[in-house]
């Protein structure tokens, strides 16, 4: 049976709209303050590829990139998007991809509000485009040179376009993220993220991401990542847990 798809609903569209004005309020609010410091943007990409060949026949690999405009203390803007794709024996086992912003407005030196756009596609999971609004609060629960400890709290607006239809519901949020340098060059990250559908509290989400990142210089280090995404209620004929291992090569700009 053939879902037809229908466009974004139109309280989707609105919330949209709302977040991009709510996001340029606090800029104007330190324009002054922009004319006397000065700006800079800091990125960084990353590429894993692995090929295999003779008894075995496969192909996969990642690319992601993130850009960052950090004006401590202010405000931060926050870019990403990537792509993972893989495929054995001639056929794809794998593919998905995202991009999103993100807007930190800091009202102290730790606490901020947040207002992101996101999209992502990940067809092997069953939906063929997800669009996120989100608004929330967070605080820096631990900020030294060597710790840092993060907490989000908030509300998404999600649209989905399923394999099994299309629909669009409010989410509660709560995530946490917490870092760690063991020395100059070499840094841990751990992540978790809760999504707990408003609509169907039956349906919820788990997202994490363990990484350990080794420089080797100033500009080029190896991320090592564990990822892992649950959905307690998949699209039909999907499983409830995808998990994915990376080694990928950084290079930071």
């Amino acid at each position: 049976m053939t879902v037809a798809k229908r466009g974004l609903p139109a309280v989707c569209a609105t919330l949209l709209t709302a977040l991009l004005t709510l996001a340029s309020l606090p800029v104007w609010s330190t324009t002054a303050a922009a004319d006397a410091q000065q700006r800079e943007w800091k990125g960084s990409g990353q590429l894993s590829l692995l090929t295999a060949s003779g008894n075995s026949r496969s192909k996969s690999g990642s690319v992601r990139f993130e850009l960052i405009n950090d004006w401590p203390d202010v405000d931060r803007i926050t870019f990403k998007a990537g792509l993972l794709y893989s495929q054995s024996e001639g056929n794809r086992t794998a593919e998905s991809e995202y991009a999103n912003g993100q807007y930190d407005f800091f009202h102290t030196t730790r606490t901020y509000s947040l207002y992101f756009l996101g999209w992502e596609k990940d067809q092997f999971a069953g939906f063929d485009n997800r669009f996120i609004g989100r608004v929330s609060i967070g605080h820096q629960f631990v900020k030294s040179d060597h710790n840092t400890l993060d907490g989000e709290a908030g509300f998404d607006y999600v649209y989905e376009e399923r394999q099994d239809g299309s629909k669009d519901f409010p989410v509660a949020r709560l995530y946490g993220k917490y870092t760690h340098k063991f020395a100059e060059r070499i840094g841990f990250l751990q992540d978790l993220e809760l999504l707990e559908n408003l609509s169907d509290t039956q349906d919820y989400r788990v997202n994490t991401l363990t990484s350990l990142e080794v420089g080797i210089n100033s500009r080029l280090s190896f991320k090592t990542a564990i990822t892992m995404k649950y959905d307690h209620q998949p699209v039909p004929g999907n499983q409830t847990l995808d998990y994915f291992t990376e080694t990928a090569l950084v290079l930071n700009f």
